[in-house]
């Protein structure tokens, strides 16, 4: 089995979910004897400098090819794009240059892939091009409904000439996911929620729940220094809209209640790339600012509590997976949660509004929480629903099944 991977953004190293998820899968894959290869834009915004050591920490892939591309924002781009009618965030994935990549590819390895996985929404434009070149058979691989997250925004936003704007591209994208979608072989959800949401705005072709893999040698758990404060953790990507709202919330109205409740009790830790500067011109005493952190996982490893106060966004949090892998105890919304079948009061804290959010940490004052025992329900939890190895196995046998079907119908 051959399998092409398609990404919006060069997929090292793994501080985001996205590339997390993305390493993981084509990992397991290559465990089990499959050929992966990757075609990667290699954005500005996200930028990797691709040499050999880097190479080197993706000894899965047989092929790396990646491009450079410049998804910058323009003014007068968007403003044509609206006028128009058409989605700015999509035409700025549009790239002669990464299709010519693609091209070349499909061109020397036409007779050997099985399957061109794409990464994202932002690589479903490139459906024609495979179409042409290759006879592969095409999975969406979607990490979120792209337009739920820009509709949520909407929702939340009080400015309305950006509220009215979110909401318009959010309209667009929904228009085009669910035009473009029924081109693709099958389709691939992270999550039952997402499967479930697909189903009822119509989709009525094959679809097939990939969760999120977690190699859970890269987790190890261990404990948390004792300094005298109860330490929280939040990161995220903070370029990253949802993240950046969320977090402002929380900083605007929790934290200053949680300083008058709990003086010098509790600090606040935040990590995150393009951390804003209204962000880091809040640190202090009780908030410390670290910015883009260089190993997430040894950042998660410090504190025993996260938090991951989300109102809009879409998909499933993989900083939520890893923290949980670690034993660690995560307070967070529905939304935040939403797509991962955890329990309530067993394997994290839900926290939805600024009082569930005082009265958690209460308790963490009190110290209600055993935090042994949520722990590892919470490590039990990804080990049972997200392990790497059933995760690409089940993956492996879906796929296995389709080659099989092909075969029989040629035959």
């Amino acid at each position: 089995m051959k399998i092409l991977q398609l990404c919006k953004k060069f997929p090292w190293p793994m501080k985001d979910g996205e590339s997390v998820a993305v390493n993981a899968i084509s990992k397991g894959l290559a465990d089990l004897g499959v050929t992966m290869d990757l075609l990667a834009m290699n954005t500005q915004k996200h930028f990797t400098a691709v040499d050999s050591d880097v190479l080197e920490s993706m000894p899965q892939y047989r092929i790396v090819k990646w491009v450079p591309i410049d998804t910058g924002l323009s003014v007068f781009q968007a403003l044509g794009s609206l006028l128009e009618g058409s989605s700015y965030h999509l035409k700025r994935f549009i790239a002669p240059e990464f299709e010519a990549a693609l091209c070349d590819m499909l061109t020397q390895q036409s007779e050997d892939y099985d399957f061109i996985i794409l990464e994202s929404l932002y690589m479903v434009p490139y459906i024609r091009t495979i179409q042409q070149h290759s006879q592969a058979k095409i999975i969406f691989r979607s990490h979120n409904l792209e337009f739920e997250i820009w509709d949520r925004l909407s929702k939340n936003n009080r400015n309305p000439i950006l509220k009215w704007y979110l909401g318009k591209l959010a309209r667009k994208l929904k228009d085009y996911e669910f035009t473009r979608i029924h081109d693709i072989d099958y389709l691939i959800p992270i999550s039952p929620v997402d499967k479930s949401k697909y189903q009822e705005l119509g989709y009525r072709g094959q679809l097939y729940t990939l969760p999120l893999g977690i190699d859970l040698s890269r987790y190890p758990i261990r404990q948390s220094s004792q300094n005298g404060w109860i330490e929280i953790g939040f990161i995220g990507s903070l370029d990253w809209r949802p993240n950046v709202e969320g977090l402002q919330w929380f900083l605007s109205k929790v934290w200053p209640k949680i300083e008058v409740r709990h003086p010098n009790l509790f600090r606040l830790h935040i990590a995150g790339r393009n951390l804003p500067d209204k962000i880091r011109n809040q640190a202090s005493q009780s908030i410390i600012v670290h910015g883009e952190v260089a190993d997430a996982i040894e950042f998660i490893q410090r504190y025993d509590y996260f938090v991951v106060p989300l109102f809009s966004g879409s998909g499933m949090r993989v900083k939520i997976l890893e923290a949980m892998a670690m034993g660690k105890i995560v307070l967070s919304t529905q939304i935040g949660i939403e797509g991962i079948p955890a329990t309530p009061e067993k394997e994290f804290i839900k926290v939805n509004d600024q009082q569930e959010f005082l009265n958690a940490f209460d308790r963490m004052a009190n110290q209600d929480f055993n935090i042994r025992i949520l722990g590892r329900n919470a490590r039990s939890f990804v080990e049972d629903n997200y392990g790497l190895n059933e995760v690409s196995h089940g993956f492996y046998e879906y796929l296995h099944d389709i080659l099989q079907k092909s075969y029989h119908k040629v035959d």
